[in-house]
């Protein structure tokens, strides 16, 4: 008893999800980890310390876990999670999905009344008024750790009003609040103007000032396409239809809405989860060295390259156990198959004539072996051909890898050449400013603040 009574293990990360898009990526992606360890995101249970002390070193401190009284003699492991919208449906469909994952459902989920109409400037007064002082958001991450953060992970989608503006919000308070020097990882996915629910003008106003915010507030920013998500996801119909995912366990119901973004929340939650593997797990790589590789670069954004860009459909099954697909050799079939993608929409001319020697990128290797001398050239060779990358800025983490789990790579790339795409987004939202500024202007974001907001994505991206 007392063993399991422990304190709880030191450095957590929470995860903090905001928005429809947020909370639906961030429950995909813990149910993402939850596999990945040979657990059931179900029932997350376990029965005896040697279990707790074994998927501890596998899921890190990531969850949270409780003695053996709270339920029948098995400990539940709980995500160090938080739910935050406006609205709360979105929030209340993943509890009821996944009643024992999210079981301490008053900790995990705040949400006020009403939307923030997409508009980013809404949001963040909203988020002033309700979430940090009404909700009191810090007294509910205390809940979730009652000793200091280690880091955040904050998945949300970037066009929209409340969680693009509460992912702001949050991090601004997060860097200004808090005394400990904490890590903050934000995973943003841009919009498919025509595809998406945004209203494009206030879609690309919100994206710069979401952007303003991660260039001062955010340690590791990663971007995905919403583009490039749905593309892959459509490709991969037929493998990704027998992939369990969090929508499968909606009520049917409710499955509208959220069953066209499955396959682009597997795949984004697929290079969210080997993220966190690689400092969750027992490596020698930290949350804290995001922060430390990203700090002095321009952009200081990464963008994922995943593969796999699908994850395994027979997870802890029998066809990985003896095959090819736990190794490097299947990693690099893979390639071979066009079995991976950059999860960013981003053209092979930018990436030639926009680079620059200075890019970089952080490769996170989860395969089975050593990953000697040749396994290592192999990766090298392609991020050069691709991105023409110096083989000394770039940076290998190997993660352990579990008994049956498969194989995974993901390449987070820093590159000047998604900042076309970034340019062109400014372009517009500047030039839509003035049929929007009254709207904004009237829930505090002055004309003074967004141009200069502007500026600095400008600076950033040329």
């Amino acid at each position: 008893m007392s063993k399991l009574s422990a304190p709880l293990p030191p450095a957590p990360v929470i995860m903090t999800c905001f928005g429809h898009c947020g909370i639906g990526l961030g429950a995909e992606s813990y149910r993402r980890l939850l596999l990945d360890v040979g657990a059931n995101p179900l029932k997350p249970t376990i029965k005896t310390s040697k279990d707790e002390s074994k998927v501890l070193k596998r899921y890190g401190s990531t969850i949270l876990r409780f003695p053996p009284t709270y339920t029948s003699g098995e400990i539940p492991l709980i995500p160090r999670a938080l739910l935050v919208d406006l609205d709360p449906r979105a929030s209340n469909l993943i509890l009821q999905s996944y009643p024992d994952l999210f079981a301490l459902r008053e900790k995990h989920v705040i949400y006020g009344a009403g939307g923030a109409a997409r508009n980013w400037a809404e949001g963040r007064t909203r988020f002033d008024k309700e979430m940090k002082t009404k909700m009191d958001i810090k007294k509910q991450l205390a809940a979730l750790s009652p000793e200091p953060v280690r880091g955040y992970t904050v998945p949300f989608a970037m066009g929209g009003g409340t969680g693009s503006s509460f992912a702001s919000s949050f991090i601004e308070f997060i860097k200004q609040d808090s005394k400990d020097p904490t890590t903050i990882a934000t995973f943003g996915l841009l919009p498919e103007f025509g595809w998406d629910p945004v209203i494009f003008e206030s879609a690309v106003i919100n994206i710069i000032m979401n952007l303003e915010y991660q260039i001062k507030y955010s340690d590791c920013s990663v971007l995905f396409s919403n583009k490039i998500l749905r593309q892959v996801s459509h490709q991969n119909e037929k493998k990704i239809q027998k992939i369990p995912s969090i929508i499968d366990d909606l009520p049917k119901e409710h499955e509208v809405g959220w069953k066209d973004y499955k396959g682009m929340n597997l795949i984004a939650a697929n290079a969210i989860s080997m993220f966190i593997a690689s400092f969750a797990r027992e490596t020698e790589w930290d949350m804290s060295n995001y922060r430390t590789w990203l700090t002095t670069k321009r952009p200081k954004f990464a963008i994922p390259w995943v593969i796999p860009v699908i994850p395994e459909e027979d997870q802890w099954g029998k066809e990985l156990l003896g095959g090819k697909n736990h190794t490097m050799e299947g990693i690099i079939s893979k390639i071979g198959k066009k079995e991976d993608a950059i999860l960013f929409d981003i053209d092979e001319a930018d990436i030639r004539n926009n680079g620059g020697n200075r890019d970089s990128c952080c490769v996170l290797v989860k395969v089975r072996g050593e990953f000697d001398v040749k396994e290592r050239e192999s990766i090298k060779q392609i991020i050069k051909d691709r991105f023409d990358i110096q083989e000394s800025r770039m940076i290998f983490v190997k993660i352990p890898i579990m008994e049956g789990e498969p194989s995974n790579v993901t390449i987070l790339v820093n590159t000047k050449a998604i900042g076309p795409k970034i340019l062109e987004m400014a372009t517009e939202a500047e030039e839509s400013w003035n049929s929007y500024k009254d709207e904004y202007g009237k829930w505090g974001l002055s004309t003074e603040e967004f141009k200069q907001g502007l500026m600095d994505v400008v600076h950033q991206f040329s």
